[in-house]
C-alpha cells in the first residue's frame, strides 16, 4: 500500500486541507503550586492585602511568590524542594534541593539590593500552625496597628480645619 504524501495528494488533484493549530495561550513562566495558592486563598485574600502573584525581577529573569502592594516579598517555602532544616539535613540535601537554596539565595540578595524586605513562610507553618502564620502575617503587613490607628482616630474628635 502506497503511503499518501503531500506530492501524492497534489497529484491526485485532492487538495489537502490544512489544519491549524489553536494558538496557545499564554504560557506560564514560572510554576505554581498548590501550596501557593491555597496561601492566597487561606491567608492573604482573607486579610485583605492586595499583591502581584508571581513577581517579575525583569533584571535577574526570577520570580518571587508574592508582592504585597508597597510591601514586602513574601515567598512560600515547600519543605522538601527548598530543603527545611528542621527536616532535612544539610548533608542529605540532593541536588534540586541545594540549587533551590542557591536560587533563594540570589533572589533574596536582589530582593535586598533594591530595599524591598522579603519574608519566607515555610510549609510546615502554614499546614502544621496557621494561626501563627496569619498572627506573623498581620504583624509584617502592620494590618493590626492599621486597626488600632484607625479604632483610636474614630474616637477622636474630629476638628474642622477649613476657615
Amino acid at each position: 500500500m502506497e503511503q499518501l504524501t503531500k506530492r501524492n495528494t497534489q497529484a491526485s488533484g485532492k487538495k489537502k486541507k490544512k489544519t491549524l493549530r489553536p494558538k496557545r495561550k499564554h504560557k506560564q513562566l514560572y510554576g505554581t503550586s498548590k501550596l501557593e495558592e491555597d496561601f492566597a486563598s487561606d491567608f492573604l485574600d482573607k486579610l485583605g492585602v492586595e499583591y502581584e502573584y508571581q513577581y517579575e525581577a525583569k533584571d535577574i529573569g526570577r520570580f518571587y511568590d508574592f508582592k504585597v502592594k508597597d510591601g514586602p516579598i513574601i515567598e512560600i517555602q515547600g519543605s522538601y524542594w527548598h530543603g527545611d532544616a528542621r527536616i532535612y539535613e544539610e548533608k542529605d540535601l540532593n541536588q534540586i534541593q541545594r540549587k533551590n537554596m542557591r536560587i533563594d539565595e540570589y533572589k533574596q540578595k536582589w530582593a535586598l539590593m533594591h530595599g524591598i524586605p522579603i519574608y519566607y513562610i515555610w510549609e510546615k507553618d502554614i499546614r502544621e500552625n496557621p494561626k501563627m502564620v496569619m498572627d506573623e502575617l498581620k504583624r509584617i503587613l502592620y494590618i493590626e496597628d492599621k486597626k488600632k490607628e484607625t479604632a483610636t482616630n474614630k474616637r477622636k474628635r474630629h476638628v474642622n480645619k477649613i476657615k
